[in-house]
């Protein structure tokens, strides 16, 4: 079997959804017959593509690579096939916005429909900084999202311009609530990451933030190396390995939605781990003069995001309490 695109964007949505049953549900397919498809691909690729497991799959070290290149010549194909039917025909009153999946994502969103020029509103969510630069710079997206790492600074292509919306957003760690490390700490919120050093941690799958570089940096030296042996890019599937106290993960104050009591947050003693917020934009779309409004849209629906998961985990805690 030839290795076609179709089989690459199935590729990418199994990645994206962390199983094969939600990729199934999404693609409105039998999860039997997308099984049996991705065998079919992983054949022709001469070999696994993803770890099977209970809680979902996971990219093997063939997996990722396959995943990182067929994203990027997905982007190139439906860059060239927008081009080709409408070079110069984007409606001036759309907004297409990208961004890493986070909650202040819906919250721009929000806004622009709300805006009294702006009629339509599309949205693009991509873990990866290069897609989403990338995307910016053909002119796929007009406003995006992205995260910045110490160390790993941004490079922006010709053409895309970008302002900070937060200057530093502190990673927590999120537990179990009746984790010992939790119920010890609930009273100053905080701890130190070395008190971790025995946990299992669950994640995303390594990507091109430099995030993953930073946290082993950070456990080193803390004194230990951390055992990341999950991964995941569905957070359904990561807070559900948190709940049932099989590990902690990393998180951002505003990148998940606090599902229930039975999970909770602290602060990482020192914040070892931070990241920036920026909002990235086309100097050659129609709209980059709304660079400023978008900006400020982005600034408030941060600050919402925020609010919302202190007001959360406050009430957490008191429950607990």
């Amino acid at each position: 079997m030839n290795v076609e695109l179709r089989h690459l964007r199935v590729v990418v949505l199994v990645a994206e959804a962390g199983s094969v049953g939600r990729a199934a549900r999404w693609l409105k397919v039998s999860q039997p017959s997308l099984t049996a498809q991705l065998k079919r691909i992983e054949a022709a690729f001469g070999g696994e593509l993803f770890e099977r497991s209970r809680t979902g799959v996971t990219p093997t070290a063939l997996g990722r690579y396959a995943v990182d290149r067929a994203r990027a010549i997905l982007v190139d194909v439906d860059h060239l096939s927008a081009t080709v039917s409408a070079m110069t025909a984007v409606e001036s009153s759309a907004v297409r916005l990208g961004g890493f999946p986070t909650a202040p994502m819906s919250g721009i969103a929000s806004r622009l429909r709300d805006h009294g020029e702006i009629e339509q509103v599309s949205i693009e969510v991509e873990w990866s900084t290069s897609v989403l630069l990338q995307q910016l710079e053909s002119g796929r997206l007009d406003f995006a999202l992205l995260r910045e790492f110490p160390g790993f600074e941004l490079r922006l292509p010709s053409g895309v311009e970008a302002t900070t919306v937060v200057e530093s957003e502190s990673a927590y760690v999120v537990m179990s609530a009746d984790h010992p490390l939790a119920v010890g700490s609930r009273h100053r919120g905080e701890i130190e990451l070395a008190a971790l050093c025995d946990e299992e941690w669950i994640g995303e799958p390594p990507d091109d933030s430099g995030f993953h570089v930073l946290f082993r940096a950070a456990c080193e030296e803390a004194g230990f190396q951390p055992k990341v042996e999950h991964h995941s890019v569905d957070t359904s599937v990561l807070m559900g390995f948190v709940t049932s106290g099989q590990g902690v993960a990393l998180v951002s104050p505003t990148s998940y939605r606090m599902l229930s009591t039975d999970v909770t947050t602290r602060t990482l003693t020192g914040d070892p781990i931070h990241r920036r917020l920026l909002l990235a934009w086309s100097t050659e779309s129609p709209r980059a003069q709304m660079a400023p409004d978008v900006h400020e849209m982005a600034a408030l629906a941060y600050e919402q995001a925020f609010t919302e998961h202190a007001r959360r985990d406050q009430h957490q805690r008191m429950h607990v309490a």
